[in-house]
Protein backbone atom coordinates (compact mmCIF):
# COMPACT_ATOMS: atom_id res chain seq x y z
CA UNK A 1 0.00 0.00 0.00
CA UNK A 2 2.93 2.33 0.78
CA UNK A 3 4.37 1.69 -2.66
CA UNK A 4 1.07 2.52 -4.36
CA UNK A 5 0.73 5.82 -2.49
CA UNK A 6 4.34 6.67 -3.34
CA UNK A 7 3.37 6.50 -7.02
CA UNK A 8 0.43 8.88 -6.48
CA UNK A 9 2.17 12.08 -7.72
CA UNK A 10 3.22 10.40 -10.98
CA UNK A 11 -0.25 8.94 -11.44
CA UNK A 12 -1.83 12.35 -10.90
CA UNK A 13 0.39 13.97 -13.51
CA UNK A 14 -0.44 11.17 -15.96
CA UNK A 15 -4.17 11.50 -15.24
CA UNK A 16 -4.22 15.26 -15.66
CA UNK A 17 -2.10 15.01 -18.82
CA UNK A 18 -4.47 12.43 -20.28
CA UNK A 19 -7.36 14.81 -19.66
CA UNK A 20 -5.67 17.37 -21.93
CA UNK A 21 -6.11 15.32 -25.17
CA UNK A 22 -7.06 17.48 -28.15
CA UNK A 23 -9.32 18.37 -30.89
CA UNK A 24 -11.17 17.67 -34.14
CA UNK A 25 -14.96 17.63 -34.62
CA UNK A 26 -18.11 15.65 -33.86
CA UNK A 27 -21.17 15.22 -36.07
CA UNK A 28 -23.50 18.24 -36.25
CA UNK A 29 -26.46 15.91 -35.84
CA UNK A 30 -26.25 12.86 -33.61
CA UNK A 31 -28.22 9.90 -35.00
CA UNK A 32 -29.93 7.60 -32.51
CA UNK A 33 -27.84 4.63 -31.38
CA UNK A 34 -28.81 1.15 -30.20
CA UNK A 35 -25.55 -0.85 -30.27
CA UNK A 36 -23.78 -0.53 -26.87
CA UNK A 37 -20.32 -0.90 -28.44
CA UNK A 38 -21.07 1.93 -30.86
CA UNK A 39 -22.34 4.09 -27.99
CA UNK A 40 -19.07 3.59 -26.11
CA UNK A 41 -16.95 4.23 -29.21
CA UNK A 42 -18.89 7.37 -30.08
CA UNK A 43 -18.47 8.52 -26.51
CA UNK A 44 -14.69 8.27 -26.80
CA UNK A 45 -14.42 9.94 -30.22
CA UNK A 46 -16.76 12.76 -29.15
CA UNK A 47 -14.15 14.16 -26.77
CA UNK A 48 -12.01 15.34 -29.68
CA UNK A 49 -13.66 18.76 -29.95
CA UNK A 50 -13.91 19.51 -26.23
CA UNK A 51 -12.49 22.89 -25.21
CA UNK A 52 -13.14 22.90 -21.46
CA UNK A 53 -14.84 20.64 -18.95
CA UNK A 54 -15.18 20.06 -15.23
CA UNK A 55 -15.95 16.94 -13.23
CA UNK A 56 -17.13 16.04 -9.75
CA UNK A 57 -16.90 12.66 -8.09
CA UNK A 58 -18.75 11.08 -5.21
CA UNK A 59 -18.12 7.79 -3.43
CA UNK A 60 -20.21 5.17 -1.66
CA UNK A 61 -19.59 2.13 0.53
CA UNK A 62 -16.76 1.02 2.76
CA UNK A 63 -13.26 -0.28 2.06
CA UNK A 64 -11.59 -2.80 4.35
CA UNK A 65 -7.85 -2.12 4.32
CA UNK A 66 -5.52 -4.74 5.79
CA UNK A 67 -4.18 -3.70 9.21
CA UNK A 68 -5.85 -0.29 8.91
CA UNK A 69 -9.51 -1.16 9.45
CA UNK A 70 -12.60 -0.06 7.52
CA UNK A 71 -12.93 3.28 5.78
CA UNK A 72 -16.25 4.96 5.04
CA UNK A 73 -16.06 6.47 1.54
CA UNK A 74 -19.31 8.43 1.69
CA UNK A 75 -17.53 11.61 2.80
CA UNK A 76 -14.88 11.46 0.05
CA UNK A 77 -15.20 14.18 -2.59
CA UNK A 78 -13.31 14.70 -5.84
CA UNK A 79 -13.40 17.52 -8.38
CA UNK A 80 -11.41 18.97 -11.23
CA UNK A 81 -11.45 21.17 -14.32
CA UNK A 82 -9.55 21.21 -17.61
CA UNK A 83 -8.85 23.86 -20.26
CA UNK A 84 -7.72 22.02 -23.41
CA UNK A 85 -6.41 25.03 -25.36
CA UNK A 86 -4.33 26.31 -22.45
CA UNK A 87 -3.22 22.78 -21.50
CA UNK A 88 -4.11 23.50 -17.91
CA UNK A 89 -5.98 21.53 -15.28
CA UNK A 90 -6.69 21.31 -11.58
CA UNK A 91 -7.72 18.41 -9.37
CA UNK A 92 -8.69 17.99 -5.72
CA UNK A 93 -9.44 14.94 -3.61
CA UNK A 94 -10.69 15.36 -0.06
CA UNK A 95 -10.95 12.10 1.91
CA UNK A 96 -11.27 12.91 5.62
CA UNK A 97 -12.13 9.32 6.56
CA UNK A 98 -9.02 7.98 4.81
CA UNK A 99 -6.67 9.18 7.55
CA UNK A 100 -7.27 12.80 6.59
CA UNK A 101 -6.02 12.34 3.03
CA UNK A 102 -6.17 15.42 0.81
CA UNK A 103 -4.68 15.96 -2.65
CA UNK A 104 -4.39 19.23 -4.57
CA UNK A 105 -2.87 19.12 -8.06
CA UNK A 106 -2.42 21.76 -10.76
CA UNK A 107 -1.12 21.54 -14.34
CA UNK A 108 -0.27 24.85 -16.01
CA UNK A 109 2.46 26.26 -18.29
CA UNK A 110 4.09 22.86 -18.80
CA UNK A 111 4.48 22.15 -15.09
CA UNK A 112 2.55 20.17 -12.51
CA UNK A 113 2.21 21.13 -8.87
CA UNK A 114 0.90 18.80 -6.19
CA UNK A 115 0.34 19.00 -2.46
CA UNK A 116 -0.44 15.98 -0.28
CA UNK A 117 -1.85 15.83 3.23
CA UNK A 118 -2.81 13.07 5.64
CA UNK A 119 -2.16 9.44 4.71
CA UNK A 120 -0.87 10.28 1.23
CA UNK A 121 1.91 12.42 2.72
CA UNK A 122 2.64 10.12 5.68
CA UNK A 123 2.98 6.93 3.66
CA UNK A 124 5.60 7.88 1.11
CA UNK A 125 3.71 10.24 -1.18
CA UNK A 126 6.55 12.72 -1.02
CA UNK A 127 6.43 16.48 -0.96
CA UNK A 128 6.96 19.08 1.76
CA UNK A 129 4.29 19.67 4.38
CA UNK A 130 2.23 22.75 3.55
CA UNK A 131 4.03 23.25 0.21
CA UNK A 132 3.45 22.31 -3.41
CA UNK A 133 5.99 20.13 -5.19
CA UNK A 134 6.75 21.22 -8.75
CA UNK A 135 7.60 18.80 -11.57
CA UNK A 136 7.69 19.12 -15.36
CA UNK A 137 4.88 17.53 -17.39
CA UNK A 138 6.30 14.88 -19.79
CA UNK A 139 6.33 16.05 -23.42
CA UNK A 140 8.44 13.32 -25.10
CA UNK A 141 6.21 11.77 -27.84
CA UNK A 142 7.53 8.31 -26.95
CA UNK A 143 6.34 8.43 -23.34
CA UNK A 144 3.13 6.59 -22.36
CA UNK A 145 1.25 9.79 -21.56
CA UNK A 146 1.83 11.22 -25.05
CA UNK A 147 0.90 7.91 -26.64
CA UNK A 148 -2.34 7.79 -24.69
CA UNK A 149 -3.38 11.20 -26.02
CA UNK A 150 -3.28 9.92 -29.61
CA UNK A 151 -7.04 9.70 -30.21
CA UNK A 152 -6.72 7.52 -33.32
CA UNK A 153 -4.69 4.96 -31.41
CA UNK A 154 -6.97 5.32 -28.40
CA UNK A 155 -10.05 4.42 -30.45
CA UNK A 156 -8.28 1.47 -32.11
CA UNK A 157 -7.15 0.16 -28.73
CA UNK A 158 -10.68 0.63 -27.40
CA UNK A 159 -12.17 -1.44 -30.22
CA UNK A 160 -9.64 -4.19 -29.59
CA UNK A 161 -10.37 -4.07 -25.88
CA UNK A 162 -14.12 -4.26 -26.42
CA UNK A 163 -13.66 -7.37 -28.55
CA UNK A 164 -11.82 -9.06 -25.67
CA UNK A 165 -14.33 -8.24 -22.96
CA UNK A 166 -15.21 -11.43 -21.05
CA UNK A 167 -18.62 -9.95 -20.30
CA UNK A 168 -20.66 -8.27 -23.07
CA UNK A 169 -21.66 -4.64 -23.01
CA UNK A 170 -25.35 -4.14 -22.31
CA UNK A 171 -27.49 -1.18 -23.28
CA UNK A 172 -29.61 -0.33 -20.26
CA UNK A 173 -32.68 1.89 -20.34
CA UNK A 174 -32.10 5.48 -21.44
CA UNK A 175 -31.92 7.89 -18.51
CA UNK A 176 -31.68 11.54 -17.57
CA UNK A 177 -28.26 12.89 -16.60
CA UNK A 178 -29.33 16.02 -14.82
CA UNK A 179 -31.48 17.77 -17.43
CA UNK A 180 -30.14 15.98 -20.54
CA UNK A 181 -31.16 12.67 -22.12
CA UNK A 182 -28.51 9.97 -21.99
CA UNK A 183 -27.72 6.49 -23.22
CA UNK A 184 -26.67 4.05 -20.49
CA UNK A 185 -24.22 1.22 -21.15
CA UNK A 186 -23.13 -1.23 -18.47
CA UNK A 187 -21.00 -4.34 -18.03
CA UNK A 188 -19.79 -6.50 -15.15
CA UNK A 189 -16.52 -8.41 -15.08
CA UNK A 190 -16.42 -11.15 -12.45
CA UNK A 191 -13.35 -12.47 -10.68
CA UNK A 192 -13.69 -15.76 -12.60
CA UNK A 193 -13.92 -13.96 -15.94
CA UNK A 194 -10.85 -11.86 -15.15
CA UNK A 195 -8.88 -15.00 -14.32
CA UNK A 196 -10.03 -16.72 -17.52
CA UNK A 197 -8.87 -13.70 -19.53
CA UNK A 198 -5.60 -13.32 -17.63
CA UNK A 199 -4.40 -16.19 -15.38
CA UNK A 200 -2.06 -13.75 -13.58
CA UNK A 201 -4.92 -11.45 -12.59
CA UNK A 202 -5.11 -10.61 -8.89
CA UNK A 203 -8.60 -9.14 -9.16
CA UNK A 204 -10.53 -10.29 -6.10
CA UNK A 205 -13.84 -8.70 -6.98
CA UNK A 206 -16.76 -8.36 -9.33
CA UNK A 207 -16.45 -4.97 -11.04
CA UNK A 208 -19.39 -3.20 -12.70
CA UNK A 209 -18.70 -0.30 -15.05
CA UNK A 210 -21.41 2.12 -16.18
CA UNK A 211 -21.23 4.84 -18.83
CA UNK A 212 -23.86 7.45 -19.61
CA UNK A 213 -23.43 9.47 -22.82
CA UNK A 214 -25.49 12.44 -23.97
CA UNK A 215 -27.85 11.64 -26.83
CA UNK A 216 -27.34 15.07 -28.37
CA UNK A 217 -23.60 14.75 -29.05
CA UNK A 218 -22.51 11.40 -27.53
CA UNK A 219 -20.27 13.13 -24.99
CA UNK A 220 -19.79 11.17 -21.75
CA UNK A 221 -21.93 12.71 -19.03
CA UNK A 222 -21.42 10.26 -16.19
CA UNK A 223 -19.17 7.34 -15.28
CA UNK A 224 -19.80 4.75 -12.60
CA UNK A 225 -17.61 2.07 -11.09
CA UNK A 226 -18.76 -0.34 -8.39
CA UNK A 227 -16.75 -3.10 -6.75
CA UNK A 228 -17.87 -6.10 -4.72
CA UNK A 229 -14.93 -7.86 -3.10
CA UNK A 230 -14.86 -10.44 -0.30
CA UNK A 231 -11.63 -8.92 1.01
CA UNK A 232 -12.08 -5.20 0.34
CA UNK A 233 -15.84 -4.77 0.71
CA UNK A 234 -18.47 -3.12 -1.47
CA UNK A 235 -17.84 0.42 -2.72
CA UNK A 236 -18.20 2.64 -5.77
CA UNK A 237 -17.52 5.98 -7.39
CA UNK A 238 -19.64 8.15 -9.70
CA UNK A 239 -18.13 10.87 -11.88
CA UNK A 240 -20.30 13.62 -13.43
CA UNK A 241 -18.94 15.76 -16.27
CA UNK A 242 -19.94 19.20 -17.62
CA UNK A 243 -18.57 20.79 -20.79
CA UNK A 244 -17.86 24.28 -22.17
CA UNK A 245 -17.48 25.83 -18.72
CA UNK A 246 -15.25 28.70 -17.59
CA UNK A 247 -11.99 27.29 -16.24
CA UNK A 248 -9.38 29.31 -14.37
CA UNK A 249 -6.08 27.66 -13.45
CA UNK A 250 -3.03 29.40 -12.03
CA UNK A 251 0.26 28.23 -10.55
CA UNK A 252 0.56 28.48 -6.77
CA UNK A 253 2.33 31.57 -5.37
CA UNK A 254 6.10 31.17 -5.21
CA UNK A 255 6.09 31.11 -1.40
CA UNK A 256 3.81 28.04 -1.49
CA UNK A 257 6.18 26.00 -3.68
CA UNK A 258 8.82 23.82 -2.06
CA UNK A 259 12.46 24.49 -3.06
Amino acid sequence: MTRRIALLPIALVALLSLLLAACASTPAVAPALTDPKEIVTKGVTSIQDIKTFEFTGSFTGNVAAAQLGNFDLSTVKMSGAVDIAKKSAKFTLDAPTLLGTKVDAIVVDGNAYYQLSGAAAMMGGGGTAGKYTKIAVPTDPSNPVAAATDVTKLVADLQAGLAKLPSPLTKAADEKCGDVDCYHVTTTVTKAQALALDPTSTLDADVTVDLWTRKSDYRPARFGLSVTSPSLGTFGVTLDVKYDVAVSVAAPPAEQIAP
